[in-house]
């Protein structure tokens, strides 16, 4: 496949991927490909020759392992890893290669990661003993995905699946029992010290454990409102979802996401695939969608969303991932995306209310855990 990325409102070659496809993998990219076919390329200069070229419209977003840019801006050595649902193809532009200087670094515990707000990975690291008797049942023995800050949150992030050079043993490997692409996780405290001293300023989720990895055991939904859009109607969002939940009868908690919105999540019995779990997301986010089409959407591209809130099924696929409950982010604030209750939502609780070491934060979690019951509220989902 050819690929490429957005740069001064046009997409740019930036090499071809020929390997990392599985079987099924290959066929079903096929598909998606066959049905975007377009007459003419899409990119803003010519690209070299190929017998039996097909043009596409550039809407699939892949994740792509590549060993480096030349100095003409095209990837060498790349694999293919998947496509990822969770990012609009006009997102996609050209990353940065990590500085490294042969040796594996860790970084000092003074180092900061969040420098406008004087918090160094000591400060995170507090941060994340005060919470772990809270955080544990969300993180461990569970596949990661990591957003990693080695110079702070003001310089290059990487998100990261996979194990790289310097990487502790604390934080484990294991191979997708699919497709043998590595999985990272955590068994306890010290996995969480050692993302934290690897400059991980956000743990990602899968919704699953690494023991029933087939079987999710949680829903969420990620309200994203467009630019503009009052954050009194995000809380409207989310309690309207809850109802709509409660009328199905499926236990429903709410956490703020650090950023713009709220995270509405449902514990799941671990019974159902991720196919059925994520056609249940998708079909109750369109219902939203065509019962407000005003103020919702399920369709990711930011032209659906404007002036609306985009309500995100898609961290429910299998492979996708969202920040874990009590991970910071990697944001203006040093903000977590902290559990709530609802009742706290009805009077006005912002998405942003939860700065790391704040005193506002402190308080929140002087009070009893609102999230202490999360899986043993879990209900089989059960469809019809």
């Amino acid at each position: 496949i050819l690929v490429g990325f957005h740069e001064g409102g046009k997409l740019h070659y930036a090499g071809r991927v020929g390997t990392g496809f599985s079987g099924k993998g290959a066929n079903e990219l096929k598909a998606k490909l066959d049905a975007l076919t377009a007459k003419t390329s899409p990119f803003s200069t010519a690209v070299p020759k190929g017998k039996g070229l097909v043009w596409v419209k550039p809407e699939l977003v892949g994740e792509v392992e590549f060993r480096s840019w030349t100095s003409d801006r095209i990837i060498r050595h790349a694999s293919f890893q998947g496509l990822r649902e969770d990012k609009p193809a006009e997102e996609v532009v050209q990353e940065k290669p990590e500085a490294s200087t042969g040796k594996p670094s860790t970084g000092k515990s003074t180092a900061k990661l969040w420098p406008d707000e004087n918090i160094s990975k000591q400060g995170l690291l507090d941060h994340y003993a005060q919470v772990w008797p809270r955080m544990e049942q969300f993180v461990v023995n569970r596949p990661l995905s990591l957003v990693r800050a080695p110079d702070g949150v003001g310089g290059q992030r990487f998100f990261q699946k996979h194990a790289s050079a310097g990487m502790s043993d604390k934080i484990a490997r294991m191979k997708d029992p699919t497709d043998g692409e590595e999985i990272l996780y955590i068994r306890d405290f010290d996995g969480v010290a050692a993302l934290v001293q690897y400059g991980v300023v956000e743990i990602h989720i899968w919704g699953c454990t690494i023991d029933e990895i087939e079987k999710p055991d949680q829903i969420i939904f990620d309200l994203d409102p467009d630019e503009g859009v009052d954050v009194k109607a995000v809380r409207e969002a989310a309690l309207d979802i809850r109802g709509k939940l409660d009328e199905l009868s499926l236990p429903n908690f709410v956490k703020t996401s650090g950023g713009k919105g709220f995270h509405v999540m449902v514990p799941l019995r671990p019974a159902s695939d991720w196919e059925e779990v994520k056609t249940f997301a998708h079909d109750f986010a369109r219902a939203l969608e065509q019962g407000a089409p005003d103020r919702y959407t399920a369709t990711l591209s930011k032209k659906a969303r404007t002036g609306k809130i985009f309500v995100d099924y898609l961290r429910n696929g299998r492979g996708s991932t969202t920040v874990a409950p009590y991970s910071s982010r990697a944001k203006k604030g040093a903000t977590v995306s902290m559990p709530v209750t609802w009742p706290e939502i009805e009077a006005g609780l912002a998405p942003n209310a939860f700065p790391i070491g704040d005193k506002t934060t402190l308080k929140q979690l002087a009070k009893a855990d609102p999230w202490s019951d999360f899986f043993k509220q879990g209900k089989a989902l059960r469809r019809g």
